[in-house]
């Protein structure tokens, strides 16, 4: 049994505050490489003009702290506010909005100096006051998406442009945190201002300013003429556009109706590769660690017993879903978070991730639910029955149709459900306090570029109100290696950690892995530094593109 189980659901994935570290949504897989070259820099930039990009969802709202989001929600995000630190081309986090960051020897206090003279875009100074104030009233409020990834944290003023984070322990791994959503620096006076609707109007210090939203249609941001990193944007506006149905964004990328998208289905990474220089526009793709996975909401029944989720991996095939996703000859099979070019990726890891085996899969599942103390409390001898979530995209109908044939023939009852990504993701976080899921299983994608400790397994960290973990899962054994991850600086000691969490993943399966993800930004050809971009200092450089999420701060176009 789940040592949760009884427990209120209180622990979900803070995650969905996490784009660049952790990202979560619909599941697939992915791969694949053609190198833009000079199509996607090269050239001395041109000032003006508009781009209209594809997003493959809409986001319920855009406040840091509030509000969740994947990759779409990430790239308006990062056109609106500016984080305190970023993840450079190495994936280690540095200064951004901050001029400088300083840590203790013992992990245990981050002291962050703001830069001089930003003002948010109503025109209120960037300060350790308003900094201060966000962390404690909205941060680290009661319900707060960011609340459980800033558990025992707290932010002291050390003078006006100067604010320290204290921690109750060491974290090696705090500066991640600092690069999404409990980094991003947005003004206090506008949120106390708007209120209930917050939401619908965000303030930061980004490249561009907000300037209306219409739900599922498009959201308009405008050029700061003030922004503080001297000549940046090139755009005058950016227009971002949820087109949820990926073959649609592809014809209307085709026919100009936009002028870049991004996707992580495969069937549509390997339509556009097929189709780019055809239809002239450029492929820019990535794949790193992120993985198609069904996640388990191992704290209701019968995902509460460990027999059910074994079962459910054991009759599934790898290849057959990432054939359904699209994914075949451009991604490999999945057995961890990592893959084999990650520092992280560990072979003995690799070794426990179950193979498939049906006849054993059929034996667990007929032992639940053979047992008189089975936790669904139903009578000995009723099928296993539950339901599988995946948002309409077809290649995941093909993938939902390829789960339920496999769980359908070693005896459990599936029934399928189609549902927008919106809500898919606020279904599995739930709502506070008790943030309470509504699911049986879920296809979902798990992973992420950053710290192994700030991209995930943070997230399954054994504290309270807080809106992490949308698997409901943990052990005492997961916490102590989570303690000794974020708490160490030494490398070694730090990837032996994160490879015996791998292993006890593949033992316990709060999820399971159907392939990497391959992740696509396609554009026009004019569209310039797709895969270009840089820190403040205007020559240390960004990583290219990190699981679709689009960098709009140096785009131009040359036309």
């Amino acid at each position: 049994m789940n040592p949760r189980s009884a427990r209120s659901g209180t622990l979900r994935l803070t995650a969905l505050v996490a784009a660049a570290t952790l990202v979560l949504g619909a599941c697939g897989s992915g791969g694949g490489g053609d190198d833009p070259g000079e199509t996607g820099s090269g050239g001395t930039p041109k000032p003006g003009g508009s781009v209209s990009i594809g997003l493959e969802a809409e986001t319920a709202g855009w406040q840091p702290g509030k509000d969740s989001y994947a990759e779409s929600g990430a790239s308006v995000h990062y056109a609106i506010y500016d984080p305190l630190l970023m993840l450079d081309k190495d994936g280690e986090p540095k200064p951004f909005l901050a001029e400088s960051v300083s840590k203790s020897a013992d992990l245990k206090e981050w002291t962050i100096k703001l830069r001089p003279n930003i003002k948010f875009h109503d025109g209120t100074p960037l300060t350790a006051d308003n900094q201060k104030e966000a962390f404690d009233t909205v941060l680290k409020a009661t319900g707060a998406r960011t609340a459980g990834i800033l558990n025992g944290v707290s932010m002291s003023i050390v003078d006006p442009l100067t604010v320290k984070y204290t921690l109750t322990e060491p974290n090696a791994a705090f500066g991640d945190v600092l690069t999404a959503a409990s980094g991003f620096a947005f003004s206090m006076a506008n949120y106390k201002a708007k209120g209930t609707d917050i939401s619908a109007n965000p303030v930061g210090t980004g490249p561009f300013v907000f300037q209306s939203w219409t739900r599922d249609s498009q959201l308009v941001v405008k050029k700061n003429p003030n922004y503080w990193i001297q000549g940046l944007p090139y755009l005058d506006e950016v227009i971002f556009k949820p087109i949820p149905d990926e073959d649609a964004r592809l014809a209307t990328l085709q026919s100009d109706g936009i002028n870049m998208m991004h996707t992580l289905r495969q069937s549509l990474v390997k339509k556009a590769k097929g189709s780019a220089k055809v239809d002239g526009f450029v492929v820019y793709d990535f794949l790193g660690n992120n993985s198609g996975s069904n996640i388990f909401n191992t704290g209701k029944p019968p995902f509460d017993d460990k027999r059910v989720r074994q079962a459910l991996v054991l009759a599934s095939d790898q290849k057959l879903a990432i054939d359904a996703l699209g994914g075949t000859g451009m991604v490999p099979e999945s057995t961890q978070l990592y893959t084999p070019n990650s520092p992280w990726f560990s072979q003995k890891a690799a070794a426990t991730y179950p193979k498939q085996d049906v006849n054993k899969a059929r034996s667990l599942l007929a032992a639940y639910v053979a047992d008189p103390t089975r936790s669904d409390k139903k009578p000995v001898g009723t099928p296993v029955s539950f339901r599988y979530d995946c948002p309409p995209d077809p290649s995941l109908v093909d993938l939902s149709l390829v789960y339920q044939g496999m769980w359908t023939a070693i005896g459990a009852r599936v029934e399928l459900r189609q549902v927008e990504q919106s809500v898919h993701i606020s279904e599995a976080v739930g709502n506070p306090p008790s943030y309470t899921s509504d699911y049986d299983v879920k296809c979902w994608r798990n992973g992420g570029q950053g710290d192994p400790d700030g991209s995930l397994f943070s997230t399954f960290a054994n504290v309270t109100g807080a809106a992490s973990n949308v698997t409901d899962f943990t052990t005492p054994k997961l916490q102590e290696l989570i303690q000794r991850g974020r708490t160490t600086a030494d490398i070694d000691e730090r990837k032996k950690v994160y490879e015996d969490i791998s292993i006890l993943f593949n033992e316990e399966l709060p999820f399971m892995l159907h392939g990497g993800t391959a992740s696509i930004v396609a554009a026009k050809p004019y569209v310039k530094n797709v895969v270009d971009w840089t820190f403040p200092d205007r020559t240390t450089k960004g990583p290219a593109i990190t699981q679709s999420v689009i960098t709009v701060r140096e785009l131009w176009l040359d036309r």
